[in-house]
């Protein structure tokens, strides 16, 4: 009917018809494929013609906005958590009912009718569900079955971002056995109609090589047509991945100064809850270090520091301090793993990301094996006289064994090695071991003039024992409001 014609006019002599039923033209005007299929100035003749439809689709619309609202669909700011197109909003408004008292029973009632847009909100509406509750695992796995189900259905209508969040069921296994092959099959068949969330998946699947041949060149091809469409994602991701390659030299000519900027970039305007703490992570490594950058350690720090999440558990305590034995449970999740490869790409380069190879392998951050081999890691690396390096081989002395003599000992050299170069946390811990009496004779003299030095930088760790100190009278007079304004430096940062 209208593909045939290619433009209307104004005066177009099939507008009674379709005055008839302007719900019905109403969802064909912002049906996507027809979005596309037509110039711009072709629908606004077409709005112009149907305009008397705009007071009853409006009226429809608002109820199911306001349903959605109701339902806690929309974010504080008002707009949606699940992303509708026009038409998805249309074909659901017809059918929405009073948003007072209606539930989830019209949207269930649509989906088994095959309205594929139903379909599609209540797969999402339910995996918000999941994640937002601690249902017991065969609960779990029942409603990612649903999931999965009602995704399938809304594909098998050709609902596009139904298939982008089927194929997502492959790819991590939700609700059916995981198909890494099958997912990339799914987001090249949306990509191709010019989706570009399903561009960027496929960009990302390049570049795990999860379905396809590991390529940082596919990803950047693939995230380079989601940013030529607008998405500042598909840029940022480029961006990232630039970093990295500027700082190892791959590729491209090794720059520090280049790789800060491009992880600034990301760290900066990026949402993305893998890239952008990796990011982060980074820049506060090289204002840390000094790396492109004036040399900025309690900057550093404080980044690494305040960059810190539960999905991405890489903080001060952690990699630029230590002392704790338990190993992590963050072998399996997406940020520890992807930093651990990117690290791993430059580990034969530069000794950072050979460094943080061996505390993500000591600490199971991204994997599951190799704590031998980051003690190997440490000590090479110390030998060539890195003293973030030294403070770790001391640790993996100080902790991994049945603390013998000599263990300690050895510890108590390497984080001697450490202190000596200015390192604030291995003057911490040569403070520790005075202070203890591990690894060398109690002193509390020696331990408190180590302490000190540490403190003199910032660091938090001495200061909480300078007050100490000066709460149980070693080496100080005892004085509880020198302690307290020690205590309190150090809570200051966070300790």
């Amino acid at each position: 009917m209208v593909a045939g014609t290619g433009a209307l006019a104004p005066s177009l002599d099939l507008a009674p018809p379709f005055l008839l039923c302007p719900d019905i033209f109403a969802i064909v005007c912002f049906n996507d494929a027809f979005q596309r299929a037509l110039d711009f100035a072709t629908i606004q003749n077409l709005l112009r013609v149907c305009k008397r439809a705009q007071p009853l689709l409006s009226s429809k619309i608002t109820r199911f906005h306001s349903w959605c609202q109701k339902a806690g669909l929309h974010s504080p700011d008002g707009s949606s958590r699940i992303g509708l197109t026009p038409s998805d909003q249309i074909a659901l408004s017809l059918h929405c009912r009073d948003p007072v008292t209606a539930g989830r029973s019209w949207l269930e009632d649509q989906s088994a009718r095959g309205n594929a847009s139903a379909s599609y909100l209540l797969a999402r509406i339910l995996q918000d569900d999941l994640d937002c509750s601690e249902m017991r695992r065969f609960k779990q796995r029942t409603a990612q079955q649903q999931i999965f189900e009602l995704l399938e259905s809304a594909t098998n209508s050709n609902h596009p971002m139904a298939q982008f969040h089927l194929a997502e069921c492959f790819l991590d296994g939700i609700g059916v056995n995981q198909d890494h092959t099958k997912a990339v099959e799914m987001y090249r068949g949306i990509a191709g109609r010019g989706v570009p969330r399903a561009q960027i998946a496929l960009g990302r699947c390049s570049e795990n090589g999860e379905g396809v041949d590991q390529s940082y060149d596919t990803a950047i091809e693939w995230y380079a047509k989601a940013e030529a469409q607008g998405s500042s994602d598909g840029r940022l991701r480029i961006e990232f991945l630039r970093g990295w390659f500027a700082f190892i030299g791959h590729g491209v000519e090794q720059s520090d100064i280049d790789a800060l900027g491009h992880w600034q970039e990301v760290s900066t305007k990026s949402g993305d809850a893998v890239i952008k703490p990796i990011a982060t992570h980074m820049v506060g490594w090289m204002h840390y270090l000094g790396r492109g950058t004036v040399q900025d350690k309690q900057k550093g720090v404080q980044i690494i520091r305040d960059n810190k999440s539960d999905e991405f558990p890489l903080g001060e305590d952690r990699c630029l301090a230590c002392g704790f034995t338990e190993p992590w449970i963050c072998y399996n999740s997406p940020g520890p793993r992807k930093f651990l490869t990117m690290c791993q790409l430059g580990s034969e380069h530069d000794w950072l990301c050979k460094h943080l190879v061996a505390l993500c392998q000591y600490s199971y951050f991204g994997t599951i094996r190799g704590r031998d081999k980051a003690r190997g890691i440490f000590e090479e690396l110390a030998n060539d006289g890195h003293s973030d390096s030294q403070l770790w081989i001391g640790e993996c002395y100080f902790n991994d064994h049945e603390g013998s003599e000599e263990d300690m000992s050895k510890a108590f050299q390497w984080f001697s090695k450490s202190a000596n170069q200015g390192n604030s946390y291995g003057q911490w811990r040569v403070g520790y071991c005075y202070f203890i009496g591990e690894g060398a004779t109690k002193d509390y003299a020696k331990a408190v003039e180590w302490f000190s030095k540490s403190a003199e930088q910032g660091n938090r760790y001495a200061e909480y024992y300078i007050g100490e100190c000066y709460q149980y009278g070693y080496e100080f007079t005892k004085n509880d409001d020198t302690a307290e304004l020690w205590y309190c430096k150090a809570e200051d940062q966070g300790l």
